[in-house]
């Protein structure tokens, strides 16, 4: 019986295939769609993903999940082509969508659609204790809580079997929030713990912070023909923080780290900045090191990223350019203008106005990513 089963199974996916008729989110037919055989060959074979998250988080049949920081077919696909389409790193008509969030925004050629930019810090003496730079990112997504503008946020916590190693969260409160503070510079699938803050939760409004290509997966699931509306809908903004590279937890933390006699248990806190990265454990700086040396260790994916400041973000966030202890805040979206000015009035963020002529090295970097894929888009083509 069960051998009949499969067969009728595999006769009626073949049909499938062949047809190349999808049903859209919407209820229409549209024309077939790549599947994860194609996810895998273009994106995940190719050195293309980042572990955002999305393909494992949208998957209806629970058919991806982790392994060995990468996504892996662990069931039978059905052949929907929802795990290619939300993927941050397929065809994806970014100034078609940018145009529909940004409608008031003034787009800069390096840094992305903006309305504003300002130095800030939270004046909650608690967060600053816990913050990687300002303490921005938590003091909105408290508020938001607290407030009911959103039911929980997705950020990227700690792994409590492994040390140090990041973990998606469903924050709900304070408690949580500050306990996910601070910067992880290697990947978090936070896109997979969206996914479960709307099925495990049913949650009805979220707000989401996460890096450049984690956002552009989120914003996939709200704008692309076959984008997962569920997922995608409940996200009242999104939170995107600057990021030049992330590495492999495996290579930098357990094998390079552990090989240079420091304990994972100690480290509390991790640090980029000029051209370095810092290891603490607390106060005590346990290891400086050049990026240059760890940059075997590195996710390739990065280098095909040209988005240093999260461009699809409501607001972005970044330790660049700002005074020490502050954060450099892009305002992007009319939501996130006024998100952001409710968190000013209520006393919860000191700022500084600035100009975006301020953001030397912020806009440095960006233009140096966006090169950086020009040019290894021209050797791919040549060969």
């Amino acid at each position: 019986m069960i051998t009949l089963i499969n067969c009728f199974y595999d006769i009626l996916f073949l049909w499938w295939m062949i047809l190349g008729v999808r049903i859209k989110p919407d209820g229409s037919l549209g024309l077939k769609v790549k599947i994860w055989g194609h996810l895998f060959s273009e994106v995940i074979r190719a050195d293309r993903c980042s572990f955002c998250g999305a393909c494992i988080g949208v998957c209806p049949v629970k058919a991806i999940d982790e392994k060995d920081e990468k996504p892996s077919i662990v069931g039978r696909c059905i052949g929907c082509g929802f795990c290619y389409a939300q993927c941050p790193h397929t065809t994806f008509d970014v100034q078609s969508v940018s145009s529909k969030i940004f409608t008031s925004s003034f787009k800069h050629e390096s840094l992305g659609y903006l309305k504003s930019v300002y130095a800030a810090r939270s004046t909650d003496n608690e967060i600053l204790k816990y913050a990687q730079d300002g303490g921005v990112a938590s003091t909105i997504i408290i508020y938001a809580l607290e407030s009911g503008i959103i039911d929980c946020a997705i950020l990227s916590g700690l792994d409590s079997l492994e040390p140090f190693k990041p973990k998606p969260k469903v924050a709900f409160n304070r408690r949580d929030v500050l306990e996910c503070a601070g910067s992880k510079y290697t990947a978090s699938p936070n896109l997979k713990a969206l996914t479960a803050a709307i099925d495990e939760f049913e949650t009805k409004s979220v707000g989401f912070v996460g890096v450049g290509c984690q956002i552009t997966g989120l914003r996939k699931m709200q704008h692309h023909e076959y984008g997962a509306l569920k997922y995608g809908l409940p996200v009242k903004f999104a939170l995107g923080l600057f990021c030049s590279k992330t590495f492999y937890y495996s290579s930098l933390f357990k094998n390079f780290l552990v090989s240079k006699g420091i304990n994972l248990d100690k480290i509390t806190k991790t640090d980029i900045s000029e051209g370095n990265l810092t290891v603490k454990s607390g106060d005590e700086i346990l290891l400086s090191i050049s990026l240059k040396e760890i940059e075997d260790y590195g996710r390739k994916s990065c280098d095909y990223c040209s988005d240093f400041t999260a461009r699809l973000a409501d607001i972005s966030l970044g330790g660049l350019d700002s005074p020490k202890g502050w954060t450099t805040v892009i305002i992007r979206s009319d939501f996130g203008e006024k998100l952001f000015e409710e968190c000013i009035n209520k006393g919860l963020l000191e700022v500084r106005k600035m100009d975006v002529k301020d953001l030397k090295v912020t806009t440095r970097i960006a233009v140096s990513k966006m090169k950086k894929v020009t040019e290894l888009a021209g050797k791919s083509s040549a060969s």
